[in-house]
């Protein structure tokens, strides 16, 4: 679903959203040299030498493809995941051992190239980045066990409000009239779903609510943090990421989740439930991988419009795949939710 004024438009408002996660350009320096695709808002060494605009529009374009579809199937696929072994923690500590063994199988058949592990270069400075990116996912499957995805999607808006609370009182952003009102009207949005819903359960709100504080301080922490990064490539910034994800996933796994229930589940699991997780796993690499090249390449605000643009698709599929809300009051809701994300992405874009 094409929710922009124009494919042009997309690129080149994107361009123009700042490279506000920015890389050292060497370690021997230690300091950042800008360069003219970084003044654009994309790191050379992330998406390789471009030769011409049209080559840079095209890498743009393909991170924000890219960026959208693993969005879409990884929220899908998690909620079907979820339905198949309700361990969510569990599901995601599979997903980032997954995501380690396939970038390392990647490796020893020559696809791709990183270095190994290594504290002092990347997994000292990546290690608060990597808690940063397990608390958010942690919350969402936790929300989606008891919710539906149109709920979730509601409370991403409400983290795209408080990102931009916390852009304003961190950074000193200003903010147009129309993001303004776009984000009271999410607001209003978001109120009128959770007081009609039909899904309501207190324990899902709560991980929901929780998933969109945790989205929002994981998107202003990210951006503070990112120029003190080494330098390093996105399947290296992917490996750490995960690697140092999974241990903390276990500790939370271990009070939270019965390991003998959790086994014993598993051993019941039907064919078509295995193939569901194993996707599941191929898209929480997918998404990984998607998320480091947007994070990279894109501002903050990008990023934000990429997840509004998402949204519509996600809440459509999942009324085909799993049901559509019965109550007219939370359906309208969801539209101004919608609606208010496109509203924000054009108004975002807008000079």
């Amino acid at each position: 679903m094409d929710l922009s004024p124009s494919t042009n438009k997309v690129t080149k408002d994107v361009h123009r959203t700042l490279p506000s996660y920015d890389i050292e350009s060497s370690p021997s320096s230690g300091r950042r040299s800008r360069t003219t695709s970084e003044a654009n808002g994309v790191d050379e060494r992330l998406l390789g030498p471009a030769k011409d605009k049209k080559g840079k529009n095209l890498q743009i374009v393909f991170i924000v493809v890219f960026q959208l579809a693993t969005s879409i199937s990884m929220t899908l696929i998690n909620k079907a995941a979820v339905r198949a072994l309700p361990y969510p923690i569990t599901l995601l500590l599979f997903q980032t051992l997954g995501t380690v063994l396939i970038l390392e199988g990647g490796k020893a058949l020559r696809l791709l190239h990183y270095d190994g592990f290594k504290w002092e270069k990347g997994g000292k400075k990546f290690l608060g980045v990597s808690i940063a990116f397990v608390i958010p996912m942690v919350f969402n499957m936790m929300a989606l066990e008891h919710v539906s995805v149109a709920t979730v999607v509601v409370f991403r808006q409400v983290s795209t409000a408080l990102v931009a609370v916390g852009e304003f009182v961190l950074f000193k952003k200003k903010f147009k009239m129309l993001v303004i009102l776009s984000i009271l009207l999410g607001i209003l949005g978001s109120l009128e779903y959770g007081f009609s819903a039909t899904d309501f359960k207190f324990l899902g709100y709560l991980y929901s609510f929780l998933y969109a504080v945790s989205m929002a301080i994981n998107a202003l922490y990210v951006k503070g943090i990112f120029d003190q990064l080494p330098q390093m490539s996105s399947w290296e910034k992917t490996y750490y990421q995960n690697l140092e994800g999974s241990p903390f996933l276990l500790l939370m796994a271990l009070p939270i989740e019965s390991i003998s229930s959790c086994v014993s589940d598993m051993a019941k699991l039907s064919y078509q439930s295995w193939v569901v997780i194993l996707m599941s796993c191929f898209a929480g690499f997918a998404v990984s991988v998607a998320g480091i090249l947007a994070r990279t390449a894109l501002s903050p605000t990008s990023f934000n419009i990429l997840g509004n643009m998402s949204k519509p698709m996600t809440v459509l599929l999942s009324f085909f795949l799993f049901g559509v809300e019965s109550s007219m009051k939370a359906l309208a809701g969801l539209g101004m939710v919608l609606v208010a994300g496109v509203l924000y992405s054009y108004a975002s874009r807008k000079k």
